[in-house]
C-alpha cells in the first residue's frame, strides 16, 4: 500500500510537471503568435499614417496653389483696371484739349477749324486703336502669367 501511495504520488508529480511544461509551452506559443500579429499590424498602421500625412500635405499644397492663383488674378484685374483708368483719363484730356483747340479755331475761322477737326479725329482714331492694341497685349500677358502660375 505504501508503494501504491508512493507510486500515485510519483505519477501525480510527473503529471503535474508535464502539465506545467505543457502550459508554459502553450502560453509561450500564444505569446509568440500575439507578438507576430502585432509586428504584422504595425506596418499597416504606419502605412495608414503615411497616407494621412500625404493627404494633409496635398491639401495644403492645393490650398496654397488656389491662394496664389487668386492673388494673381486679383493683381491682374487690379492692374487692368488701373491701366483702363489711365487710358480713360488720357482720352478725356485729349478730348478736352481738342475741344479747346476747336473752340479757339472756331473763333479764328471755319477753315482752320475743319483742319483741326480732321486732325483731332485722326488723332482720336489712332489713340483708340493704340488703346485697343495695348489692352489686347495686356490681356494676353496677364493670361500668360495666370497660366504659368497655375502650372
Amino acid at each position: 500500500m505504501a508503494l501504491a501511495v508512493l507510486l500515485k504520488l510519483a505519477l501525480c508529480l510527473l503529471c503535474s510537471c508535464a502539465e506545467l511544461v505543457t502550459v508554459a509551452l502553450l502560453r509561450g506559443v500564444a505569446l509568440l503568435v500575439v507578438a507576430v500579429v502585432q509586428l504584422l499590424r504595425l506596418p499597416g498602421q504606419a502605412g495608414a499614417a503615411a497616407l494621412e500625412a500625404t493627404r494633409g500635405a496635398l491639401d495644403a499644397a492645393v490650398e496654397l496653389a488656389v491662394g496664389v492663383a487668386r492673388d494673381v488674378v486679383s493683381a491682374v484685374v487690379s492692374a487692368f483696371l488701373d491701366f483702363l483708368w489711365s487710358v480713360v483719363t488720357g482720352a478725356a484730356e485729349l478730348a478736352a484739349s481738342a475741344v479747346t483747340e476747336l473752340l479757339e479755331a472756331a473763333r479764328d475761322g471755319g477753315e482752320e477749324a475743319a483742319k483741326l477737326l480732321e486732325a483731332a479725329l485722326e488723332g482720336a482714331a489712332e489713340a483708340a486703336a493704340a488703346t485697343v492694341a495695348k489692352l489686347w497685349e495686356s490681356y494676353v500677358e496677364a493670361l500668360g502669367i495666370v497660366v504659368d502660375n497655375l502650372n
